[in-house]
C-alpha cells in the first residue's frame, strides 16, 4: 500500500495549500480565444490550464514572495488525489453521476491545480454537498441506466455512447441535475468533454 501524499512531498516548508477549480463556460471561453485551441497539438485544454493557472499565481503570489509550487490533474507525478482533497474541503464524495456535484456549481465544474505554498492559510467554510436532499432526476434521465444511486456504471455508460449517437457528445443525465443549471457548459464545450472521454470500440486503434 503507497504512503500517503503530504504536502512536504510536493514542496519543502509547505504549510498550506488551496485547491483551484473553474465553474460554469467562463473558464472553457478563455481557452476558446487561446493559442493552444487552434495549434493543433495534442492536450489542448491541460496546456492551456498550465499556463492559465501558472501564470495567475506567479502574478498573485510572486510579489508577496510566497514559495509554491503547482500541481495539476494531468500529467502529474505523484498523482494528486483531487477528489480526496475535494472531500477534505466539505464536498461529498461521487454522486450518481460519478461526479463530485457542487452545491453552486452543479456538475459544471472541474478541478483545476493545486497550489502548495509556504505559508499557512486560513480555514474557509466547507463547500457542502451537492446531491444532499436531491431527489436524483439525473438517475431517470440516463437512457443507459448507468446513473445509480450506488453508483455510476461506466461499463453501460460506455457501452451506450458506442452505439446512440444523442449520447456521444452529449450527456442527458448531466443536463438534469437540478444544482447550478444557470452554469451549464455550452453545448460545444460538453462536447469537447464528452469527445476526450469517448471509449473506443473494439479493435479500433
Amino acid at each position: 500500500m503507497a504512503a500517503p501524499l503530504r504536502l512536504g512531498d510536493l514542496l519543502s516548508g509547505a504549510a498550506g495549500a488551496l485547491v483551484a477549480g473553474s465553474g460554469g463556460p467562463a473558464f472553457f471561453d478563455l481557452f476558446e480565444r487561446g493559442p493552444e485551441a487552434a495549434d493543433g497539438a495534442p492536450n489542448p485544454l491541460d496546456r492551456y490550464t498550465a499556463r492559465a493557472v501558472e501564470r495567475a499565481v506567479a502574478a498573485a503570489l510572486a510579489p508577496l514572495r510566497v514559495a509554491h509550487a503547482v500541481h495539476f490533474p494531468f500529467g502529474t507525478a505523484p498523482l494528486i488525489p483531487f477528489q480526496r482533497l475535494g472531500r477534505a474541503a466539505g464536498l461529498g464524495g461521487p454522486g450518481p453521476l460519478g461526479l463530485q456535484i457542487h452545491p453552486r456549481f452543479g456538475p459544471w465544474w472541474a478541478y483545476r491545480a493545486l497550489v502548495v505554498l509556504d505559508r499557512p492559510l486560513p480555514s474557509a467554510p466547507p463547500a457542502g454537498d451537492g446531491c444532499e436532499g436531491c431527489d436524483a432526476p439525473c438517475v431517470a434521465a440516463c437512457p443507459a441506466g448507468a446513473v445509480a444511486r450506488p453508483g455510476f456504471d461506466v461499463v453501460a455508460c460506455h457501452a451506450r455512447r458506442l452505439v446512440a449517437e444523442p449520447c456521444r457528445l452529449s450527456c442527458a443525465a448531466r443536463i438534469a441535475c437540478v444544482r447550478g443549471p444557470e452554469h451549464r457548459y455550452r453545448d460545444a464545450e460538453l462536447a469537447f468533454h464528452m469527445r476526450a472521454s469517448l471509449p473506443r470500440p473494439r479493435g479500433g486503434s
